[in-house]
C-alpha cells in the first residue's frame, strides 16, 4: 500500500485571489451577503464592506500561521 503524504492542505478560495481585482470581488461578495443578512437595509455599506474586509484579511493570515 502506498505511503500517504500528510502536507497540509490549505482551505481552497483564499490563496486563489491572485489580484486586486479578485480581492476586491471578494469584498464585495462578502459585503452584499452581510447586507442580505441584515434583512437589505440600507445605510450601513460602508460598515459591511468594511467587515468584509477585515474578514478577508483574517482569513488570509489564518491561512498562512503554519
Amino acid at each position: 500500500m502506498p505511503h500517504k503524504s500528510k502536507k497540509k492542505v490549505k482551505p481552497s478560495g483564499i490563496d486563489e485571489l491572485q489580484t486586486p481585482d479578485d480581492r476586491e470581488e471578494a469584498i464585495r461578495l462578502s459585503a452584499y451577503y452581510r447586507w442580505k443578512k441584515r434583512g437589505e437595509k440600507h445605510g450601513e455599506d460602508r460598515e459591511d464592506w468594511l467587515e468584509a474586509e477585515d474578514a478577508l484579511d483574517d482569513s488570509f493570515a489564518d491561512s498562512h500561521d503554519d
